[in-house]
């Protein structure tokens, strides 16, 4: 059994809901840095009046907030030799990524950056049926309040597992039809390994969607992650599709990614968002976002 902590009040309820849905794992309580927890009423569970409390407590720590104010926290933790979840690095520098990629080895723990798609049997199959993809189309449609750049950002990261490259050439096309801000975001990347990608990000649309079309050295494959569908075409039956429906599981989406990380603690080789791939992200989004500053100049 592994005694976990988790570090930041604000987003805790799913990670503490996830930890009563995985027997294998026992939470010790909170530590919160803001404050927030008022220590004179009584909680459902421990709140440590330290960090240094939580980290002599436990063999894991769930940071559950993507803020990079809790970075030397997070590098706290690792110095310590203690195995961490972080739930998303969006707001991170790729100077502090690196650094905590450089503290994770020396201390040769296991760092999990949180995210919603990887860990899912969905993603799994796909990863299995697409070794070698050459060509892959991303289409995802979301609600008018979206935040187009850190959803395209989530799905690059998706991208990246999946394509196993690094990114050589980014294009970038933004177009705001309703307001002032991004509407619609067009992402095309090269990567080192011949590949292509492109990417399509929009806020208005009939229906929320999100679909992958992965062209490989034999097969053709189609996934709607939406309704958890694969569709694949083989070369040695073009006339015919084979369609499978994915369940999800038992187990909640935040539940699954941390059975993952425990999985990965114990050697296991299950697929998850290291900090290679978030640091690969992140330098890809920065010439991203360099290519929107130049065409809302333009504008």
């Amino acid at each position: 059994m592994l005694n976990i902590g988790i570090v930041g009040l604000k987003n805790a309820a799913p990670f503490i809901e996830a930890i009563g849905e995985l027997p294998e794992f026992c939470f010790k309580g909170i530590y919160d840095p803001s404050l927030l927890i008022d220590c004179s009423r009584p909680t459902k569970f421990n709140v440590f009046q330290s960090f240094g409390d939580l980290c002599c407590s436990c063999d894991t720590v769930i940071f559950s907030i993507d803020d990079n104010l809790y970075h030397p926290l997070v590098c706290e933790a690792i110095r310590h030799s203690l195995d961490v979840f972080v739930a998303g690095v969006h707001n991170y520098q790729t100077k502090e990524l690196n650094k905590l990629l450089t503290l994770r080895d020396e201390a040769c723990c296991t760092v999990h950056i949180g995210h919603p798609l990887i860990c899912t049997p969905m993603f799994k199959t796909l990863r299995q049926i697409c070794s070698h993809p050459l060509d892959v189309q991303c289409g995802i449609v979301r609600g008018a309040n979206t935040n187009l750049v850190s959803l395209a950002r989530t799905e690059l990261s998706l991208l990246l597992a999946l394509v196993h490259a690094s990114v050589h050439r980014v294009a970038v096309n933004v177009y705001s039809s309703f307001s002032s801000v991004p509407d619609t975001i067009r992402i095309r990347i090269d990567f080192d390994n011949g590949a292509a990608a492109n990417i399509s990000v929009d806020r208005y649309g009939l229906a929320p969607a999100h679909t992958i079309k992965a062209v490989n050295y034999n097969s053709i494959v189609e996934a709607d992650l939406a309704l958890s569908k694969l569709i694949t075409i083989r070369s040695d039956a073009p006339d015919k599709t084979e369609t499978h429906i994915v369940p999800d599981g038992s187990l909640s989406a935040t539940a699954l990614q941390l059975e993952t990380f425990r999985t990965c603690l114990l050697g296991g080789n299950e697929i998850h968002n290291s900090l290679e791939n978030e640091i690969r992200a992140q330098i890809a989004c920065q010439r991203i976002h360099e290519k929107m500053r130049i065409n809302f100049n333009v504008f």
